[in-house]
């Protein structure tokens, strides 16, 4: 039970944020069903969506506060910093889910202002801490694909607020 709870552990420490990718992939193919037509296959990947973002939130949060050091070390990494957009676009991509597949708005919205509030700190966080970085790596070991990863988490809260925008024109 010490080696189970040493490698939980571990995990925790060295939890890479990118993995929040699992639960914008799976958030995407449940809305998928929904639109061809598969509302069970929808509402399963609901529920595994769900419990992922759960799981993976814990472990951040955990990290956040265990080791906030690490987490802010990874958030200057020009290599493993631009995987906390998949953090922003998770969120945005469960709540876009939560409406389209439930119509739950109100989790939605909770969703919605916790990704923009997210995308604030990430956005402004990676960018600032890799440009005033005194040592930088050339571009073509500096940048990569993930780095897309922020237009992503940028699309995603836009497409959840105009999902969004018709109750706040209602008023409700």
């Amino acid at each position: 039970m010490a080696r189970l709870s040493r490698r939980i552990a571990l995990g925790i420490e060295q939890l890479f944020p990118g993995y929040f990718a699992l639960v914008m992939a799976t958030g995407i193919v449940s809305i998928a069903a929904h639109v061809e037509g598969m509302p069970g296959v929808a509402r399963a990947l609901l529920f595994v969506n769900i419990t992922a973002f759960a799981v993976l939130s814990l472990m951040l949060l955990v990290r956040l506060v265990r080791h906030f050091g690490r987490v802010l070390d990874d958030l200057r990494d020009h290599g493993r910093g631009p995987g906390f957009f998949t953090v922003v676009a998770a969120t945005s991509v469960l709540g876009s889910e939560l409406v389209i597949v439930t119509g739950q708005t109100a989790a939605a919205r909770v969703l919605w202002i916790v990704a923009i509030v997210l995308w604030v700190l990430v956005m402004y966080g990676f960018f600032t801490a890799t440009i005033i970085r005194e040592e930088k790596p050339t571009l073509e070991t500096g940048i990569n694909g993930a780095w897309l990863i922020a237009i992503v988490a940028t699309q995603s809260v836009s497409v959840l607020g105009s999902l969004l925008a018709p109750e706040f024109e209602s008023g409700r």
